[in-house]
């Protein structure tokens, strides 16, 4: 009996995930075929053409600047990871959600087990 109840919940589960999963997928193709959908694209595409390369500049300095903080610390992996960390990771991609609110732009990155719940930008 145990073994029929949980296949039958496993069928009817999977049957309403995928339900869900394609109303949210109609959803976001609906949104993204709107005139504010294809604006939002529009202003994400040039904003991301202005900010990615300023982005990659700061990680291209910080990843020189974190390879000499471990030099310089005799070989202190936690200094240079501070610093990497920072300057290479967070937001490289300018994307609709961005610009809506839904998630913050981090232009510091937030290094490796540091990270908390992202709030989204409002």
């Amino acid at each position: 009996m145990a073994m029929v109840l949980a296949f039958m919940h496993l069928v009817v589960m999977q049957t309403v995930w995928a339900q869900e999963a394609e109303a949210k997928s109609q959803a976001v193709t609906s949104e993204e075929n709107s005139a504010s959908g294809a604006g939002l694209q529009a202003g994400s595409f040039v904003l991301t053409l202005i900010y990615t390369p300023l982005k990659i500049a700061f990680a291209v300095v910080g990843g020189v600047t974190g390879g000499l903080t471990y030099v310089f610390s005799g070989g202190d992996t936690d200094a240079a990871m501070s610093v990497w960390g920072t300057s290479m990771y967070g937001t490289y991609l300018i994307t609709p959600d961005h610009l809506k609110g839904d998630k913050a732009v981090r232009f510091l990155g937030v290094p490796p087990g540091k990270e908390g719940n992202e709030a989204p930008a409002k």
